[in-house]
């Protein structure tokens, strides 16, 4: 008897020993399963701000490609204007005014394009009255481009012998020598992040200019 209640009494050590042990198992999972809960976490947060990141360059990307799309149509087709004004009104390296007609109505717009800040702007002025005229007040002004990085000149001329390697005309721009208009710019949702802003540049030849 004394025999079986030595062998009941190790029985139950052994028992309280593993019951610990096991406990002590639980508890380190416990810890475990936190740490990885938490690192997951942050691992999440961070994927999810990288994605937001690279959505907006994405979306910053395509929204240069078509405002260049338009801005090199409303270009190319200078024209003279509805009241027979030369078809270039001002440039420089940061404005660029002319007319052209950009909704395919049969009359020639006054247009604007400007840089305001950070932001590319575009004026719009329709031409009213008898005889046409584009009074200023009646300008129609919409962003075209925001976030636009600081820094090098929007827009570069060149006259009709230009070639690859040839240097802007010279400010004050004689508006009766361009034939060929460069824009360049680069815009960013985030200078401080990768990746890199996003560069565009286009080459446009005036259309109607380039017999004169």
């Amino acid at each position: 008897m004394t025999k079986f209640l030595e062998i009941r009494n190790s029985t139950l050590d052994i028992a309280r020993e593993r019951a610990g042990f096991t406990l002590f198992e639980v508890l380190l999972a416990i810890g475990i399963s936190a740490v990885i809960v938490l690192a997951v976490g942050k691992f999440s947060d961070t994927i999810s701000g990288v994605g937001v990141l690279l959505n907006n360059k994405l979306q910053t990307s395509q929204d240069l490609e078509q405002a260049f799309q338009v801005i090199t149509t409303d270009i190319r087709s200078i024209s003279p204007s509805s009241n027979g004004a030369y078809p270039i009104e001002a440039a420089s390296t940061s404005s660029f005014v002319f007319f052209s007609d950009i909704n395919r109505d049969g009359l020639y717009d006054r247009v604007r394009y400007f840089l305001a800040t950070s932001t590319l702007r575009k004026g719009v002025v329709k031409p009213s009255g008898s005889p046409l005229g584009y009074p200023t007040s009646t300008e129609i002004i919409t962003s075209v481009i925001p976030n636009i990085v600081p820094g090098g000149n929007l827009f570069q001329y060149y006259g009709a012998s230009a070639t690859g390697t040839a240097n802007p005309l010279p400010s004050p721009i004689d508006v009766s020598s361009v034939r060929i208009v460069k824009m360049a710019l680069t815009a960013d949702t985030s200078t401080s992040t990768s990746p890199r802003p996003t560069t565009m540049e286009a080459t446009i030849t005036i259309r109607n200019l380039r017999s004169n």
